[in-house]
């Protein structure tokens, strides 16, 4: 069921998809009453589950394996709609900063108004990049894009289901430019669809996603929408992460293609580098 209602809203123009969720929550938001740091469900166009406990949760990742204090300046690409950041501003001192960039500018305005209000030093930018799943108002490619910071800016970096919606020139051009605003010895968090034997088998007989169309070191979940889901082969991925000065210290397996998923028993899978 959740295959049929998945393929069902990629049929949707990309401006259609937004007001589909505004007008099918439309009745709850207008009654329930949330934090101010909580965005209309409505509006909510990144993530599933719970938005607060779903940033607390990754929050303890990133507390975990990211090496930050509460003075660290803090990369998060992909920013969405604050999910991730909300946890950081009870973390965060004034020595501290928060930067995010995200392609929706719904979310950025959300966030612009509803966090750096409160906390100056949290910043959102609106990033207008090309994408099949969020954004077809452009021609901007993520492929050529440089990230709107100085060398060697960041003592963390972290990006939750955005390489999973990237093709292999955007997601290279990414990793390229992680390596170049992180800090040397410092970690960067990402999260990914990883194919590799184990996932590829599982996935066949009882992944809650498959990836069907085979291109050599990436596969689509929909040719169609060739951003709404994408698989990279683990080798391609470390391979290329090798090749920009990364290091790979962690991969934790999710549980996406039933495989065997590892401590966290997150979705995706989690690759944790260092420069």
């Amino acid at each position: 069921m959740n295959f049929i209602i998945r393929k069902l809203f990629y049929t949707l123009p990309v401006g259609m998809r937004y007001a589909a969720r505004r007008l099918l929550y439309l009745p709850a938001d207008m009654f329930r009453r949330r934090d101010s740091l909580v965005p209309p469900k409505g509006m909510i166009f990144t993530g599933r589950g719970d938005y607060l406990s779903a940033g607390e949760t990754f929050f303890s990742y990133f507390i975990k394996y990211g090496g930050i204090t509460p003075h660290s300046r803090v990369l998060d690409i992909g920013s969405g709609i604050g999910r991730m950041a909300v946890p950081f501003t009870k973390y965060l001192d004034k020595d501290g900063s928060y930067e995010g960039f995200d392609i929706v500018k719904m979310g950025v305005d959300w966030c612009r108004k509803n966090i750096t209000a409160r906390y100056p030093n949290f910043r959102f930018t609106h990033t207008p990049l090309k994408n099949d799943l969020y954004n077809l108002d452009t021609q901007e490619q993520a492929s050529q894009f440089r990230f709107p910071y100085e060398d060697k800016a960041f003592d963390f970096v972290f990006l939750t289901s955005v390489l999973t919606h990237m093709m292999p020139q955007d997601m290279e051009n990414y990793i390229g430019e992680i390596a170049r605003v992180l800090k040397e010895g410092r970690v960067c968090f990402a999260t990914f669809f990883i194919l590799d034997e184990d996932s590829e088998a599982a996935m066949r007989k009882y992944g809650s996603k498959t990836f069907p169309h085979n291109y050599g070191n990436y596969s689509l979940m929909d040719k169609n929408v060739k951003e709404a889901n994408v698989g990279y082969k683990k080798q391609y991925i470390f391979e290329v992460l090798k090749s920009k000065g990364l290091t790979v210290i962690h991969f934790i397996r999710g549980n996406w293609s039933g495989a065997a998923a590892d401590e966290l028993n997150e979705h995706q899978d989690i690759i944790i580098f260092k420069k």
